[in-house]
């Protein structure tokens, strides 16, 4: 590769120069589906290891009553935030998931907080990354402030995969959607996510799979994007993972578009030069 050299002698590569022109200081990132892969997640897995919490705390309820009353309850959240981008707190489900099964009970009663946990430990081991990803994380944070945006009401899963997967030292930030209240694409949490890394918008690159929540999300506060249309899948996600929300179409077009995160520094030495 080219070099040219500062004052000091120091080889400075030709990439290393366009990127100090084009000025990207941050790179931001989806979670589900992005960073992490979720095919191996079990929603009625999960929802078992809830019902078995509840039980071993004194909470009897048949899991096919619970699962139908969480997915109601999820339902009509999916449709209020549509309009609202807010998000809903994970315990609230939980709490009117039991009382459409006649059970009422506090959202600061610990076992709530124990049936999350067992949720969320579930949630997590069903998560896998790509090989190359510890170390492609790790070259970026040599350059960049590295961030995850995530929309997910029960936070706690984030944590603790990142952890499990020896990763969680490459991130300067971590927003999620069930800490700040906000679910993408609201500028606020892109916006808070900003002011913790203290970059400006055009200093950062979004990395995700959503058109709408990722892209356009990212787009309307100015930040740059790159798309990211996974091996065996032939259009971005329109219709997201199954804990999700189901996504209206977007015509917005990303900056970049990669098939792996392995070509994202090639994308992102790509991206237009900022006005």
């Amino acid at each position: 590769m080219l070099s040219i050299y500062n004052g000091n002698r120091e080889p400075i590569s030709c990439d290393e120069r366009r990127l100090n022109r084009l000025n990207i200081k941050a790179v931001l990132f989806d979670f589900a589906d992005t960073l992490v892969n979720t095919e191996r997640f079990d929603y009625d897995k999960c929802l078992g290891k809830i019902v078995r919490s509840l039980s071993r705390n004194g909470i009897s309820v048949p899991f096919e009553s619970f699962k139908q009353g969480y997915f109601d309850s999820r339902d009509r959240f999916y449709k209020q935030t549509e309009k609202t981008l807010e998000e809903q707190n994970f315990a609230k489900r939980i709490i009117e998931t039991l009382a459409s099964c006649s059970i009422n009970i506090g959202a600061e009663d610990e076992r709530i907080c124990e049936a999350i946990k067992a949720f969320s430990k579930c949630f997590a081991r069903s998560l896998t990354i790509d090989g190359y990803l510890p170390s492609l994380l790790e070259q970026l944070h040599k350059k960049y402030k590295l961030a995850i945006v995530s929309n997910m009401s029960f936070a706690g899963a984030i944590f603790r995969s990142l952890r499990e997967f020896n990763i969680a030292d490459n991130f300067d930030a971590v927003i999620v959607s069930g800490i700040v209240g906000w679910r993408k694409p609201s500028p606020k949490i892109f916006e808070k996510a900003l002011q913790t890394l203290d970059v400006k918008a055009k200093q950062a690159a979004f990395v995700g799979d959503s058109l709408r929540a990722d892209m356009e999300g990212a787009r309307q506060v100015g930040m740059k994007t790159v798309l990211l249309i996974k091996k065996g899948k032939k259009q971005p996600v329109t219709d997201t993972a199954q804990f999700y929300i189901r996504e209206s179409k977007s015509n917005v077009k990303p900056d970049r578009t990669i098939r792996n995160l392995a070509n994202l520094e090639r994308a992102l030495r790509s991206l237009p030069r900022q006005p």
